[in-house]
């Protein structure tokens, strides 16, 4: 069910298709943008959506291509008037025309304040041929999530190349390839940085 999204140079297109009790969400971006996984899962968190799973990766071309499979908590149906209203928010955080802090208090959604989970366990490896970190952290699954492992990483200005996240039962196995601001994998410091900061959200 393709959805097309007009400004911007059509940036963004939508589409959905059903799956059970599930809905499968891909998003297709022109261009690259730092900061695309934390908006794009903000808005969902925001709209109550719950991510069962993801595939994020770019493209040979510069595109990003994005998956979702969401289940919302309230039940509601993905349709075209909902998909719409999706399109429009995440626009809105793209152009910059609200914050995301702002778009989170007007949804109602307050920051976490869980005290994070001190036993997720989190590890890395170094992908030589690409110069990039392979980032992997198996928890407890919650509500948002990725929505606050995407801005972690985002505030620490990593670039986050692609992500794997997959939920079973009640534990989730993320797997994030990124890089550093400078473009190269994550040196021992920046690793041990982001295992302290991200045990204290998950």
């Amino acid at each position: 069910m393709p959805n097309q999204q007009t400004g911007k140079e059509n940036f963004l297109r939508l589409e959905i298709t059903k799956e059970g009790n599930n809905f499968r969400l891909q998003l297709f971006f022109a261009t690259d943008e730092r900061g695309i996984v934390y908006r794009v899962t903000t808005v969902l968190y925001a709209n109550e959506w719950n991510i069962l799973g993801a595939n994020i990766r770019s493209l040979e071309n510069g595109r990003i291509e994005d998956e979702f499979l969401i289940h919302n908590s309230n039940r509601n149906v993905l349709d075209e008037n909902e998909l719409l209203k999706l399109q429009t928010e995440m626009q809105q955080l793209f152009r910059d025309e609200v914050s995301i802090a702002s778009y989170m208090i007007k949804k109602g959604k307050k920051a976490n304040l869980e005290k994070g989970n001190p036993n997720a366990k989190i590890t890395f490896e170094t992908v030589t041929n690409q110069d990039s970190t392979k980032l992997r952290i198996l928890t407890k699954d919650r509500s948002g999530l990725l929505c606050d492992i995407a801005r972690m990483l985002y505030l620490e200005c990593i670039d986050i190349l692609s992500v794997e996240a997959n939920t079973r039962g009640s534990e989730v196995d993320d797997i994030f390839e990124i890089k550093s601001e400078s473009g190269h994998s994550l040196d021992e410091g920046m690793q041990q940085r982001l295992v302290r900061n991200l045990k204290s959200i998950l």
